[in-house]
């Protein structure tokens, strides 16, 4: 997981959230025992949130990658318009909230690219925060006193620094890191394996620089230069998995992996 940065022009479809956004928020102030009660709920509307020009511009921000397991995948299914905190309740350990963040509906600030997994299967509707009574329960709080464990791929502290990888299997540095590998599953098999895959063909292009840079002849130092170039777009933020190809990287430089393929570099001669 890395951070993105959000383009600032917000999406034309999101001005029209404006005036949903304060129906909302007075239809709240009219009956707010019953929205806490979910008797009532909100008719939040994806024609505005969800529509292709936000999914566009997010998918740009993100280089068509979620932004939570980093994987590109919309060659085999759409992508979600997905809330940072959730928009209709909030599941917590000991139960379901009522109403969720339905004011943050249609704020550009709370809205990123991710997968299906990683949203629809995984996260959903869940908000964990290290104090739950700091929560902010209506359009009247301030979210600013909330202390969020799920890492937030647009603002907050850098993902990177809680979570690190060993091969293709994400380790939590802090419990943000934790509680954002846990909720995701962001060590699920079907994800590390996909990593396992990517990070095995750096192993080899990085073993190719190593066998060959020394080597005189023309298209040793042409295969050497582009294995380079290739090891150089792997860490680049547009790359996919570019978290963990950067660590494993890092591990190959300094003569260790983590990868099951891996053999240690030969020995020199006696």
């Amino acid at each position: 997981m890395i951070r993105y940065k959000k383009s600032q022009k917000i999406p034309s479809s999101l001005v029209r959230g404006i005036t949903a956004n304060a129906a909302n928020c007075a239809a709240f102030d009219a009956s707010p025992a019953a929205y806490r009660a979910g008797s009532i709920k909100f008719d939040i509307k994806s024609s505005i949130y969800g529509t292709k020009t936000v999914k566009r511009q997010l998918k740009a921000d993100q280089y068509s990658k979620c932004g939570f397991c980093e994987a590109i995948f919309d060659a085999n299914v759409a992508g979600d318009v997905e809330h940072y905190r959730p928009k209709g309740a909030v599941t917590t350990a000991t139960g379901k909230i009522h109403p969720g963040y339905y004011w943050l509906a249609y704020d550009w600030e709370n809205l990123s690219y991710a997968c299906p997994d990683c949203n629809e299967y995984r996260k959903r509707d869940q908000f964990p925060l290290v104090d739950e009574a700091a929560r902010a329960r209506d359009h009247h709080s301030d979210i600013a006193v909330e202390a969020p464990l799920l890492l937030d791929p647009y603002s907050g502290s850098d993902p990177r620094q809680h979570i690190t990888f060993r091969g293709e299997v994400p380790y939590a540095q802090t419990p943000e890191g934790e509680a954002t590998i846990t909720l995701l599953a962001l060590n699920r098999i079907t994800l590390m394996r996909d990593r396992l895959d990517h990070l095995d063909t750096l192993s080899r292009l990085h073993e190719s620089v190593r066998l060959l840079e020394n080597d005189s002849r023309p298209e040793a130092i042409a295969c050497v230069m582009k294995a380079r170039a290739k090891l150089a777009a792997a860490v680049e933020p547009s790359a996919k998995f570019s978290a963990a190809s950067a660590d494993h990287l890092a591990e190959l430089d300094a003569g260790r992996s983590y990868l099951p393929n891996d053999l240690p570099p030969p020995q020199p001669r006696r």
